[in-house]
C-alpha cells in the first residue's frame, strides 16, 4: 500500500498585539483602512472575514505571531515533521472530542520570530468563506 503524501496549505498569519488596548486598535486601523468586517470572533482574537488573518487581542505565540498551516492528515504531519528533525511542542496540542487525536499543534521553535502550527481543516480553526 502506497504511503500518504502529506500536503501542507497555508491557513493564516496570527498577528500579536502588546495589548488588549493594542489589539483592539489593529482591528480598528484593519477595518478603518482595509475595510475589514465581520470579524468570527474566538476568545483570544479575531480572524478577518477571508481567514487570512488572526488579530490576536494581546501576546500570543511567537514574538511576532505565528503562522497556521492546514494538513491533510495529521498523524503523517507530525511523524514527517519529527522525522525532518522539527521539535513539536506537545503541551500546545489541541485535542478532538476523543481528547486522543490532536487537531492543532505548534513546533517548538521559532522561525524570525514566528511560531508555525499544523491544524487539520475544520472548525473551529477554519470558517467557509461567505
Amino acid at each position: 500500500m502506497a504511503e500518504k503524501k502529506v500536503t501542507f496549505e497555508f491557513a493564516h498569519v496570527g498577528i500579536n498585539a502588546q495589548s488588549p488596548e493594542e489589539g483592539a486598535l489593529m482591528k480598528d486601523f484593519f477595518t478603518d483602512v482595509f475595510g475589514y468586517h465581520d470579524y468570527r470572533e474566538i476568545p483570544a482574537s479575531y480572524f478577518t472575514y477571508d481567514n487570512k488573518m488572526e488579530l490576536m487581542k494581546k501576546m500570543g505565540k511567537g514574538t511576532m505571531g505565528h503562522l497556521g498551516f492546514f494538513v491533510n492528515d495529521m498523524p503523517a504531519a507530525i511523524e514527517y515533521l519529527e522525522g525532518k528533525g522539527y521539535a513539536l511542542d506537545y503541551d500546545t496540542a489541541k485535542y478532538e472530542e476523543d481528547g486522543k487525536t490532536i487537531k492543532l499543534i505548534f513546533l517548538k521553535d521559532e522561525i524570525n520570530g514566528f511560531r508555525i502550527h499544523i491544524t487539520v481543516k475544520k472548525a473551529p480553526f477554519f470558517a467557509e468563506e461567505k
